[in-house]
């Protein structure tokens, strides 16, 4: 028999995620659309710090509500934000003319959300060994599905998925960044919360609040990022974002010793996250062409959140892993998260590392056409 609340909860969750990718993929566009220059960088800066302090305020938000009253109430805080979203965003934001009718491609759609599903899939399956049979097929049946995907797009004139873009060093190089810096964003999140919980037994809403100075970091340093960018040019602001987020990841790698520098190295880790974001945006979509720049910052945004799915699939299977091992060898529930969380780090430094290596070949490449401008 079937888990009918379950299966309620997985569907239910898959329509806010449809309406999710609509709205993430029409918000960027509209702040690269409403802002030029200067604005632009503010705003972008603005846009990714809010972000961050959104996800964290929802922990916090989720957390009381769960302690309080139930899980299942938790979702009704989307039905008064959401709304509450739609009005403001009618009467404040300027009319703007659409770019021209464009088909939907559902079938290219589905076979890319398909694609993207069955490679998180063979992930996060992977816990049960690397020999596991379902992991793999799962994975092959992905490329099989991507490879499909890139071969209509390649043929299209008006791409649903503009990967003629990737030609471009500048953006290939950004979405990789951006797929790293999700991945480092809600891995740490994730990991943290199973500390908090796991290890030292806080409640929802406790954990909630001990994310909550990862977020305001992330919103404080926004500030400042179109001043760094000024400074460091976006290629070294990017650097920067990357190198705070492998000293933070680095605290925890060992092993988190304790909740305070637990949140200390999320502090550090949020406060590199817009100093990532903002430059990557504004790289990527530099040499996109007019017409062409809504499709590009959203396909930009579909390697953010893809980095997101997998980065949750790739860490949460290590993990899984990690604790499975542990335990069997002994190990208390506590002692077990806590180097479980501190595999997962070790990971997210990796990932941080390869972000500061995207980092210095953006910096060249951006300072290489800044010279050719000047010239």
């Amino acid at each position: 028999m079937t888990d009918r609340p379950a299966d309620q909860l997985i569907n239910a969750r898959a329509l806010q995620g449809l309406g999710a990718a609509v709205l993430s993929a029409a918000a960027l566009p509209i702040v690269l659309t409403v802002y030029e220059n200067e604005e632009r960088k503010a705003a972008l800066a603005l846009w990714s710090g809010l972000g961050v302090i959104g996800a964290i305020l929802g922990a916090v938000l989720g957390g009381l509500v769960v302690s309080a009253v139930s899980w299942r109430w938790a979702f009704l805080i989307n039905v008064p934000v959401s709304l509450a979203a739609g009005v403001l965003a009618l009467r404040s934001l300027p009319a703007m003319a659409p770019a021209g009718r464009r088909p939907l491609r559902l079938p290219t759609a589905f076979l890319a959300t398909t694609g993207l599903a069955c490679l998180s899939f063979g992930l996060i399956q992977l816990h049960d060994g690397m020999a596991s049979a379902t992991a793999w097929s799962s994975m092959a049946l992905s490329v099989v599905l991507l490879t499909v995907v890139a071969r209509m797009e390649l043929n299209k004139t008006d791409p649903l998925l503009p990967l003629h873009l990737l030609r471009i060093p500048t953006y290939w190089l950004s979405s990789l960044g951006l797929l790293l810096a999700a991945v480092v964003m809600m891995s740490s999140s994730y990991l943290a919360s199973n500390y908090f919980q796991g290890a030292h037994d806080m409640s929802a809403f406790a954990t909630g609040l001990a994310l909550l100075p990862m977020g305001l970091a992330s919103l404080v340093f926004a500030l400042f990022v179109p001043n760094l960018i000024n400074k460091a040019g976006p290629g070294g602001a990017y650097l920067a974002g990357a190198t705070a987020q492998i000293i933070g990841a680095a605290l925890l790698a060992a092993g988190p010793s304790g909740v305070p520098t637990a949140v200390l190295a999320l502090i550090v880790i949020g406060a590199g996250l817009p100093t990532c974001f903002v430059p990557l945006y504004g790289i990527g979509t530099s040499h996109v062409r007019p017409e062409e720049s809504g499709v590009g910052s959203a396909f930009l945004n579909t390697f953010n959140e893809s980095g997101a799915a997998l980065g949750i699939a790739v860490i949460g299977t290590i993990l899984a892993t990690s604790l499975q091992r542990e335990t069997s060898a002994g190990a208390p529930a506590a002692d077990a998260m806590t180097t479980g969380v501190g595999h997962g780090f070790l990971a997210l430094v990796i990932c941080a590392a390869l972000a500061a290596g995207i980092a210095l070949a953006l910096h060249r490449l951006t300072r290489t056409v800044a010279t050719a401008d000047a010239e």
